[in-house]
């Protein structure tokens, strides 16, 4: 699937700065109080990168659709954050899986469903 969705992969030209790689689960909120980032995930990436992975988070495990994607990451730039994202939620399962480990179905379903949603999106 991974290899499937690099032939998708077009240049981009966006400036990189440091961004936290995994804000999905790593924000908390109380009333009254300022948001709070915890378990900082640094990757010199562009910013759209880290709104392009909340939102696979999002299409993979919390039922959001397209008005997120295209409101979060508008444009051509933006699909291909949002397909480079989807690959690296796919190959960091892969190395949680193991060697030689495989994916659970429900994971396969779920990166199935998104990863043919992002070739849709990106014109595939």
């Amino acid at each position: 699937m991974a290899t499937r969705l690099q032939a998708f992969r077009a240049p981009v030209d966006a400036r990189s700065q440091l961004i936290h790689g995994d804000l999905t689960g790593n924000v908390l909120f109380a009333p009254g109080h300022a948001p709070a980032i915890i378990d900082f995930s640094p990757y010199w990436r562009p910013v759209a990168y880290a709104d392009a992975i909340v939102v696979v988070d999002g299409l993979l495990y919390h039922q959001v659709g397209a008005r997120l994607v295209d409101s979060a990451v508008p444009g051509a730039e933006g699909a291909q954050m949002l397909l480079r994202a989807l690959i690296f939620r796919l190959v960091a399962l892969g190395v949680l899986a193991g060697p030689g480990g495989a994916l659970a179905e429900e994971e396969l379903i779920r990166f199935t469903h998104v990863s043919q949603f992002v070739e849709e999106w990106i014109g595939g």
